[in-house]
């Protein structure tokens, strides 16, 4: 059975209040197009409108037919966080945005700690206030991202290339 990481990025987002149920369906569909199936993600691609209500059972029986995981919130923000580190790596998203963005994911888990992120927190709070360090801070962002990136694709088997 073939895994899709947009489905699990997108349960991830809805997880932490980044996606609306809207968007699901949507996700549905091409995660089908893609090879992915199951019998919830079927009905869920068909989803209009007026059914939004059904959007959250349905997309959690279909990641269940899937065997996908359900993950904590900490899980998720690091899900989230390795996806954004893929993408600085690529260079499709700046380093200080990416900073941002990871900083912001994990302030929708109070109370939770993350050292793997400390790196972009830090990055990312000082970023405004010290433009002469600007360089030094993006470096450091790309070389945390690649590192978590490098980390994630180990645990999964996947190869050097992002």
């Amino acid at each position: 059975m073939m895994r899709s990481d947009a489905l699990e990025v997108t349960a991830c987002k809805l997880q932490l209040g980044l996606l609306s149920a809207a968007a699901v369906p949507d996700v549905a569909t091409e995660a089908l197009s893609r090879g992915c199936d199951s019998p919830s993600l079927r009905r869920l691609a068909g989803l209009m409108g007026s059914e939004g209500e059904e959007v959250g059972p349905l997309f959690d029986r279909a990641l269940a037919e899937l065997g996908s995981p359900q993950l904590s919130d900490a899980e998720a923000v690091m899900r989230l966080a390795r996806e954004i580190s893929q993408a600085i790596v690529a260079g499709t998203t700046a380093p200080h945005d990416g900073a941002k963005r990871i900083w912001d994911l994990t302030l929708r888990v109070p109370g939770e700690r993350f050292p793997d992120l400390d790196t972009f927190i830090y990055a990312a709070s000082e970023w405004e206030e010290r433009p002469e360090d600007r360089r030094f801070f993006d470096e450091g962002i790309v070389a945390a991202a690649r590192e978590l990136s490098d980390a994630w694709r180990k645990t999964r088997g996947i190869g050097d290339d992002p």
